[in-house]
């Protein structure tokens, strides 16, 4: 089942940009350009993550929409152009996540989202393995590693095996190696055990 993602943000090109994005690489993604449309979508559907701008240019900012109707369990990223202390200070008491300020880069929004997701894992499954036992016993090698760090960027095989300078059937063995070694069933359990393991 895809990771679903809400999308909370006024200006509808960055909205439809971080959709297709989102989906490109394997998400599910609702977009709503206004906190009335946010409620309605949250409604009718659950989801794993909130991604909302603070200024929606609206009576009710994205701070206090995620305060107010976001489920205390769901993952809030905020994005934003601003970084004075008081927004910051504000957007604390929701204790989100984590904060991107605009612009960002594509792989930097995927690896927030990823790390986000996995850490609200953590916090609920204090241990994201526990149904598999300890996972102190788990170690991959350096290379496996540094394909886990990749993965988590959001990057394809192919893309992989051309910044680490091997062959794509290369990449397909060490991920294959990596789900033996870890019996990860998808890419947010593996994530929550390279941020445990911290290889990350």
């Amino acid at each position: 089942m895809k990771t679903s993602i809400l999308i909370l943000e006024d200006e509808i090109i960055i909205a439809k940009s971080i959709k297709l994005h989102l989906e490109t690489n394997g998400y599910s993604a609702e977009i709503a350009t206004s906190p009335e449309e946010a409620i309605r979508l949250l409604e009718q559907q659950s989801f794993d993550l909130l991604l909302s701008d603070i200024n929606l240019r609206h009576t009710i900012d994205g701070i206090s929409f995620a305060q107010q109707f976001v489920p205390e369990r769901t993952p809030v990223v905020f994005l934003t152009a601003y970084s004075d202390l008081q927004t910051l200070q504000k957007a604390e008491l929701v204790m989100p996540y984590a904060y991107l300020l605009k612009p960002f880069h594509k792989e930097q929004l995927l690896l927030t989202i990823n790390l986000s997701m996995a850490h609200a894992r953590k916090k609920v499954l204090p241990s994201s393995m526990a149904s598999q036992g300890s996972n102190k016993d788990i170690s991959l090698s350096a290379r496996e590693i540094e394909v886990v760090q990749l993965i988590s960027q959001g990057k394809t095989t192919s893309e992989i095996a051309d910044i680490l300078c091997i062959s794509p059937q290369t990449v397909a063995t060490h991920r294959k190696k990596i789900i033996q070694k870890t019996k990860c069933k998808n890419i947010v359990e593996l994530i929550a055990l390279a941020v445990d393991k911290s290889w990350l």
